[in-house]
């Protein structure tokens, strides 16, 4: 299987993946799937499973958990780290699944890399079944983002932005476009990725959704880009590094 550009940065970041956005992204995952309102003796998809979160809170009750992501390296840390629950490598664009395999699809913040939204979104229904369940996450506001912290500097180095965090409203759009049913968002801005020190914050840099654009950089233009987004970046009184990482949480129902 070919591993999707933006899968290929989680892979070989899939270290400081774990040791930085995961870290932020527990408490989204457990509410992504509580919003899930899982039964007992569900099958439960995890699209995007990372390090296996989201698998983890989805377990008990006799669920069926399993979880997919892009990064071999991420699945080979879920499979470390969560006992019960089944994970295997797999574009979340091309599911190797049966129609309506599965009661509920969870997915935190894997959507956001989804090349286009709404063929993602049908493709997750696909897997569901007749009034089964979609429950997921994105990041947002955009103005609760990183790029609302580091606009200026992408774009100052020809890193485009563009429409790369949906907005509530859009995230409605897509899913009715992809026909899920009664879908509805819930926004929580305050989240924040919260890194101790520099060597933290040079952790959580050397991954992300822009990867590709960087990829052909000079280490001293990685190093000068780091520097300046270090300069501007909110810190607490005690040194922490505050980046804004909101949360848009949406649910929704497969009629079909």
């Amino acid at each position: 299987m070919t591993i999707p550009s933006s899968s290929r940065a989680f892979d070989q970041g899939a270290a400081a993946y774990e040791a930085t956005v995961a870290r932020t992204l527990l408490p989204v995952a457990k509410r992504v799937v509580a919003l899930a309102a899982l039964q007992p003796g569900e099958r439960v998809l995890d699209v995007g499973t990372g390090t296996g979160i989201a698998a983890a809170a989805a377990l008990g009750d006799g669920r069926r958990v399993v979880g997919i992501d892009g990064a071999p390296a991420m699945i080979e840390r879920a499979h470390r780290n969560v006992r019960g629950a089944s994970f295997a490598v797999m574009d979340f664009a091309e599911l190797n699944f049966r129609d309506g395999t599965f009661d509920a699809v969870t997915a935190s913040h894997s959507l956001l890399f989804a090349t286009n939204r709404v063929a993602v979104l049908t493709e997750w229904r696909r897997v569901t079944r007749r009034g089964g369940r979609l429950s997921l996450s994105t990041p947002g506001p955009a103005e609760r983002s990183p790029t609302a912290v580091y606009q200026d500097i992408y774009e100052g180095r020809g890193i485009a932005t563009g429409d790369h965090h949906p907005t509530a409203s859009r995230l409605i759009d897509d899913a009715t476009a992809a026909g899920w049913l009664e879908p509805a968002v819930v926004e929580d801005p305050w989240l924040s990725i919260r890194l101790a020190d520099e060597t933290l914050f040079r952790a959580w840099r050397s991954i992300g959704s822009r990867a590709e654009a960087t990829r052909e950089w000079s280490p001293d233009e990685h190093e000068a880009m780091t520097r300046e987004m270090l300069a501007v970046t909110p810190r607490d009184r005690d040194g922490t590094f505050v980046i804004p990482f909101g949360a848009i949480y949406l649910t929704a129902r497969n009629g079909a």
